[in-house]
């Protein structure tokens, strides 16, 4: 997709190097050179990764925010399972530090302000 014109510039099944190939074939069949793309924005497949950097290798990889968060969160769930066997007050709070702070309600906002006091000072 070009981000500037919102234009699908191409489309296809797959994720891997051969995506890439077809792709750099496709634009060069358009008159477009590789140079042109600048960057990709994409999951964290490592072998989409390493086409992108054999068919593209000037261009920057962006990972997206979906995939992004969805590692962060597993982390923050990883470690708030193996903190609460030691503190058993974060047991049920798993919303309290994943939801946006001001989307909590009050009682919310108050139980998220112990749990840090408690926890983190």
């Amino acid at each position: 997709m070009d981000v500037d014109t919102k234009t699908v510039l191409f489309a296809t099944e797959g994720k891997g190097k051969d995506t890439l190939t077809r792709f750099k074939q496709h634009i060069h069949d358009k008159g477009v050179e590789t140079a042109q793309i600048k960057e990709f924005c994409c999951d964290m497949s490592a072998a989409f990764i390493s086409g992108i950097a054999e068919q593209f290798p000037k261009a920057e990889v962006t990972f997206d925010k979906f995939h992004v968060m969805m590692m962060v969160n597993e982390a923050v769930n990883d470690v708030r399972k193996a903190e609460q066997k030691e503190a058993p007050q974060l047991k049920r709070a798993k919303y309290l530090w994943l939801k946006n702070e001001t989307n909590l309600k009050e009682k919310q906002k108050e139980e998220l302000q112990g749990l840090k006091e408690v926890l983190l000072f």
